[in-house]
């Protein structure tokens, strides 16, 4: 393909990532409003529907995160693999998303709440951003985008085969490729932010245990964040601006482009 031909589709793909970042963002402000719109509540006000809480984290069950082994409630794991482009150039990708974790509660100073941490948008701190030269190709492919709880034991299969470094996130095995791991957790002990929808718990322990936060089925919003109320709108409003305008702005530029090109304008 000549250098043109490369040029044009190029453009056509930056219209089309401009477009898509443009309408993303309109569903983050859409997602930014109701955080602003929906006030926060002491977990013993909570009522069913949608509810915006602020507590610590807290359970008696534990699992370690696949990559730094930290005792946490939740995790999850970002996997990008390198690669190179016809020219050569390369960058990270995102490859699979590990998460795994189980449902504890969310206490304040007026009750607690049992929290099912899954299908959540999640702001967490990331605890470790590894990279390895390993092949992880049998072990990220192992992990399906969304599922969870096989890390661990991959990681474990693949040191049967080689050394694994985690201080250094190096491999030293007859294996090739490269990986990277980013992971968040969610930590006992640890104040979070969460707004998502209250229903009513099935299977409750006792009379204090009745509800439960988790995705709603007709509104979506649910978010787990460990910033501050404000401190996530800001984010949000932000990243709305940033999608909005940015992806405006990229369509245009290439649309723009493209009519020159083709002598149309």
């Amino acid at each position: 393909m000549s250098d043109d031909g490369r040029f044009e589709i190029y453009m056509v793909a930056g219209f089309g990532f401009g477009l898509l970042s443009f309408f993303r963002g309109f569903r983050i402000y859409r997602e930014y409003r109701i955080l602003e719109d929906t006030p926060e509540i002491p977990i013993r006000s909570i009522a069913m529907g949608l509810v915006h809480i602020h507590g610590k984290a807290q359970s008696d069950q534990l699992i370690p995160s696949p990559v730094t082994k930290t005792p946490c409630l939740f995790y999850k794991v970002d996997i990008e693999k390198y690669q190179k482009d016809s020219r050569g150039n390369g960058s990270w990708n995102h490859y699979r998303t590990d998460i795994n974790g189980v449902r504890f509660h969310l206490e304040d100073a007026t009750g607690k709440v049992l929290v099912d941490p899954f299908n959540a948008e999640y702001d967490l701190l990331e605890t470790v951003k590894r990279k390895t030269d390993s092949s992880l190709a049998s072990y990220a492919e192992s992990i399906g985008s969304g599922g969870g709880g096989s890390i661990a034991s991959s990681l474990s299969q693949l040191t049967l085969g080689g050394s694994w470094n985690l201080s250094g996130g190096s491999w030293s095995g007859g294996l090739s490729g490269q990986f990277r791991f980013t992971e968040y957790c969610i930590l006992k002990d640890h104040w979070y932010d969460l707004t998502g929808t209250c229903v009513e718990n099935p299977t409750p322990q006792d009379e204090h245990d009745r509800n439960l936060i988790m995705k709603g089925q007709n509104e979506p919003t649910y978010l787990i964040s460990w910033r501050a109320e404000k401190a996530i709108e800001a984010t949000l409003r932000n990243r709305a601006a940033l999608y909005v305008f940015g992806g405006a702005a990229l369509s245009l530029v290439c649309l723009a482009i493209l009519l020159v090109r083709f002598g149309l304008f």
